[in-house]
């Protein structure tokens, strides 16, 4: 999408390489690509775009963004040599989004849309799931319709297994994991869960084109239930802005009393909210006037968090703040920040988790639960806590705050991790439009 591309460049393509329009001699085949995306407003975002106006405030780099830059500049020849210009091959995608609101954008050859999904009752236990094949088989009809070449779906779009009614289509599947499929070292072995990770090995060993994950713990899980997986089985890296978080405050050495600590994210029981607060009850017990922290974000729990706030008596060190409305907002609240805490709890399949990796770019220390697999590519930059544990944070957050050597060399450790988060030959974009280019040559396996 040309018309829609933001004013950040996209460097460093690299796997199909770009270079501009789709070959010299004109098209000689289209592949067609069904995306189907996740409940963000994918239509607003591109209408934004398209009419110049910056979309509203992220951090990192739309992964929508990324796959439809690299479909515009890609181009390869059909013997499978991943060069721009060099057989006229293009890539007209089909993005389809679950957000509530229905709308729909045509920008030249590609397409983006709005889809709701249907909520049966409550949208819990059975009646989760229920949905979650609903709107399965809708994708699947819609790849019919649109007679895709390629289905991508992002993790929680529906069930793995109901895409494997493509297969007798001809139909390719990529499947790519934001979330594990699992919380990190809590796989489930009985009842329903269970069941349903047995299908998604059977999805993984057989039908899965190819698959990217956003994190080592991504791709482990998928070996670890297929087995040999049918697909080349990749790794991406979330990708950032260059020149934004770069512009944080440093931290003021000798200057980090009260210590100061940053929750960014959901207000939401899963992402330990509520374990900050009793973190913050138990650290000012201990240590009077030692911490100040601020929740920013928003959710079903925020109006609740604060209520809690006030009614423990914390409202001198917790302050609780809505999301960050724009950059400048941002770098106040990053630059405010001694250090980041990531608390997801142990029954949420955390797939990296974002704002640990924006901690580092902006050279802060982070303390992650020990599902979050971010701790696994960040180093000696995170601290992990035992997931769910108010003792193994408040632990090390006095390491953080109190041994100056400790925080000292984690502050040091962000600047040899921050760079993944610059590469874009490991975006999604580029590692996802490789996949594509193996799955539609048959190329198969290359991990």
């Amino acid at each position: 999408m040309p018309e829609m591309r933001a004013n950040e460049e996209l460097e460093g393509r690299s796997g199909v390489a770009a270079g501009g329009a789709h070959g010299g001699g004109g098209a000689a085949r289209t592949i067609r690509v069904l995306y189907a995306l996740g409940p963000g407003d994918v239509v607003e975002f591109y209408r934004d775009l398209s009419a110049g106006r910056a979309p509203g405030f992220q951090m990192s780099m739309a992964f929508s963004q990324q796959f439809f830059d690299w479909a515009d500049g890609a181009a390869w020849d059909e013997g499978g040599n991943d060069e721009a210009g060099r057989g006229g091959v293009q890539i007209v995608v089909h993005g389809i989004s679950s957000h509530p609101r229905a709308d729909r954008l045509q920008a030249g050859s590609h397409c983006v849309e709005n889809r709701p999904r249907r909520q049966f009752g409550n949208g819990r236990g059975w009646r989760f799931y229920l949905g979650q094949f609903c709107y399965g088989l809708r994708v699947v009809g819609w790849a019919l319709k649109d007679r895709a070449d390629v289905v991508i779906a992002d993790s929680g779009t529906t069930e793995w297994i109901v895409l494997g009614l493509l297969r007798p289509f001809g139909i390719k599947v990529i499947a790519v994991l934001h979330n594990t499929l699992w919380p990190m070292g809590h796989r489930p072995r009985r009842g329903l869960a269970g069941l349903l990770r047995g299908m998604d090995g059977f999805f993984f060993r057989y039908i899965a084109g190819a698959t990217v994950g956003v994190s080592p713990e991504c791709v482990r899980q998928v070996k670890e239930i297929a087995g040999t997986p049918k697909g080349s089985v990749l790794e991406c890296r979330a990708q950032f802005r260059t020149g934004f978080l770069e512009r944080v405050a440093q931290v003021a050495d000798g200057g980090r009393s009260p210590f100061q600590v940053l929750f960014l994210g959901r207000f939401e029981a899963i992402k330990g909210v509520w374990l900050m607060l009793d973190l913050a009850r138990q650290l000012e017990a201990e240590h009077a006037g030692g911490f100040r922290w601020r929740m920013v974000g928003s959710g079903s729990e925020f109006e609740a968090v604060q209520t809690s706030v006030m009614r423990a008596g914390l409202e001198r060190v917790v302050s609780v703040e809505r999301s960050l409305p724009n950059e400048e907002a941002a770098l106040e609240t990053m630059g405010w920040a001694h250090a980041m805490i990531v608390p997801t709890m142990p029954d949420f399949c955390e797939g990296l988790a974002m704002t640990a990796a924006e901690c580092v770019l902006a050279g802060r220390p982070v303390v992650v639960s020990s599902v979050v697999p971010a701790w696994e590519v960040l180093g000696g930059a995170a601290l992990k806590a035992e997931a769910a544990s108010v003792v193994s944070f408040a632990d090390a957050f006095k390491r953080l705050a109190f041994e100056p050597g400790c925080y000292e060399a984690c502050r040091r450790a962000t600047e040899a991790v921050q760079g993944q988060f610059y590469d874009r030959s490991r975006g999604l974009g580029n590692v996802l439009g490789g996949a594509v280019v193996r799955v539609v040559d048959g190329r198969g396996r290359s991990d």
